[in-house]
C-alpha cells in the first residue's frame, strides 16, 4: 500500500522550469555533404560522357569515389564532433551550482 507521502512529485517537479525549443540551426554543413553526396554519385556519369579513354575513365572514377567518400566522412566526424561539443556544454551547464534556478530566455 502507498502512503501519501510516496505520491507526491519531488522537489525538481515543483519547480518552474524554462526550457528552449528543441530546434537546429539550419546547418551549411549538413548542405554541403548533401552535394558531397550528389557529386559522387553523378560523377561517373558525367566522367563517362567527357573521358573516351576506358582506363583513363575507370581511374577518375575511382579517385573521384574514394575523394566524395573521404569528404562525406569527414564532413560526418565533423559533425558528430560538434554534437559531443554541444551536448557536452549542455551537461556542464546542468551540473553547474543552482542551475535548476536559473531561467533561461
Amino acid at each position: 500500500m502507498r502512503t501519501q507521502e510516496s505520491s507526491e512529485p519531488p522537489k525538481w517537479q515543483e519547480k518552474e522550469h524554462h526550457r528552449r525549443a528543441h530546434r537546429r540551426e539550419p546547418g551549411v554543413a549538413g548542405e554541403i555533404g548533401h552535394w558531397v553526396r550528389t557529386a559522387g554519385i553523378v560523377a561517373p556519369l558525367i566522367i563517362g560522357e567527357f573521358v573516351k579513354d576506358p582506363d583513363r575513365k575507370w581511374r577518375f572514377i575511382r579517385v573521384t569515389s574514394v575523394a566524395a567518400a573521404i569528404l562525406s566522412e569527414g564532413l560526418h566526424s565533423h559533425k558528430a564532433y560538434r554534437e559531443r561539443e554541444r551536448d557536452r556544454e549542455a551537461l556542464d551547464a546542468c551540473a553547474a551550482p543552482g542551475a535548476a534556478l536559473t531561467s533561461v530566455s
